[in-house]
């Protein structure tokens, strides 16, 4: 199924121009669909239902993930200080 998802410009569907998905290449593409399962998972809904969520409640909840996310980085060195 090459070319669905490479953009059509000769490379081979990553950043490098090889034909695995990089960082880069798989947020670009799957973006989306990743941050949708975090929140479902953070939530406990089915992917379909954060789908239907208010963009309000939708932002909120992933401005939530990265404040959380930080305060756990912080308190992780803490500890190994």
């Amino acid at each position: 199924m090459k070319g669905i998802y490479d953009g059509g410009d000769g490379d081979d569907g990553n950043d490098a121009g090889g034909s695995g998905f990089g960082s880069n290449s798989f947020i670009r593409i799957y973006g989306w669909q990743y941050t949708a399962r975090l929140i479902a998972e953070q939530e406990n809904i089915s992917v379909k239902a954060v789908f239907e969520m208010s963009t309000i409640e939708a932002l909120n909840t992933m401005a939530y993930m990265k404040a959380k996310s930080s305060y756990d980085r912080e308190q992780m060195k803490k500890l190994r200080n």
